[in-house]
């Protein structure tokens, strides 16, 4: 009998220790939105990891409290076509060529002011102590445009999905056409935009006199003058270098791995320590570069020509070369 009741303290003893140790489990698991759990960020090496997270990830921590999931993909004829077909459960849209860009001065494509970006944000229920992860269905193309803005503008924590919603569905990840329900907000930046995000036509200038990069990120026919996208002329900044932004993905859609990304761009003599400007054609393409440069690579001086190849080839007094 005492055999008997020996053992069975001991199963209760055991019992016990395996509630405990789930309970612990559960609690660091569930302490809200962090990427150290994420061993496939972890292993790509990347200098900024908590600004990048996996669709492993995401769909571990979908419903945590305060994370706040953002499709950017585009309106079309006002309606979120792709969004309704299929997207992120939980994800709100908020279309980033409406709320990120932005016709300032005759100059198509530029950063809003904040008053624009707070509106669009707290009409969706964004607050400032938000985690946000912004995804689309390019490679994080558009998802690139967002955080820089969010950045220029001063949010806390914004981070980038790795990949875009083609590799959650590779996945097997499950999508939703359910409209997210929002609570209005009444979002507000707080502080002063960083401006050393974002270079302008006369700082870039100085770039033809050898005091920094111009990091050039269209395609090859942009670069060389043989398609003008609608400008009146066609060429690069003279002394660009270039490297595509598409460059900067593996066949999955995802980032490349640090080592690859700092040898891609070491192959065009940029390096860490150089002041780098991007630009595209209206800083779409030039933030996707911006974020690898500066967030997965650590490389500090880089920003974001905004008025890019729309502004400086629509104009007579900038020099171009075509090759």
């Amino acid at each position: 009998m005492k055999t008997i009741k020996s053992l069975t303290k001991i199963l209760i003893s055991a019992g016990m220790l395996v509630a405990i140790l789930a309970l612990v489990a559960c609690s660091s698991s569930d302490s809200g939105p962090s990427t150290s759990d994420d061993v496939d960020i972890a292993a790509k090496g990347y200098a900024n990891s908590e600004r990048i997270v996996s669709v492993a990830w995401l769909n571990k921590h979908i419903n945590d409290d305060n994370l706040k999931i953002v499709d950017v993909r585009s309106l079309t004829d006002g309606v979120p076509v792709k969004y309704n077909e299929g997207h992120i459960p939980g994800a709100i849209n908020i279309p980033g060529g409406t709320t990120f860009q932005q016709e300032i001065n005759g100059v198509k494509g530029m950063l809003p002011g904040a008053a624009h970006i707070e509106s669009v944000l707290s009409e969706n229920g964004i607050k400032p102590t938000d985690t946000i992860v912004f995804y689309d269905a390019n490679k994080s193309l558009w998802a690139s445009r967002a955080l820089w803005g969010m950045d220029v503008y001063g949010h806390k924590d914004s981070k980038l999905l790795d990949g875009d919603i083609k590799l959650w569905i590779a996945k097997g990840y499950a999508t939703s056409q359910d409209t997210a329900s929002v609570t209005k907000s009444s979002y507000k930046f707080t502080g002063s935009p960083n401006t050393g995000l974002i270079a302008d036509l006369e700082t870039v200038a100085q770039s033809v006199e050898g005091k920094a990069e111009v990091l050039d990120t269209r395609s090859s026919d942009e670069y060389a003058g043989k398609n003008l996208r609608g400008n009146a002329r066609g060429g690069h900044i003279p002394g660009a270098v270039h490297v595509e932004w598409s460059q900067n993905a593996a066949e999955d859609r995802s980032f490349l791995p640090a080592q690859d990304l700092k040898d891609l761009y070491a192959s065009a003599n940029i390096v860490s320590g150089d002041e780098v400007y991007t630009l595209c054609q209206t800083a779409v393409r030039a933030t996707h570069s911006w974020f690898v440069l500066s967030e997965l690579l650590g490389y500090p001086g880089i920003s974001v020509y905004d008025g890019s190849a729309i502004e400086w080839a629509n104009r007579e007094d900038t020099a171009l070369e075509i090759r």
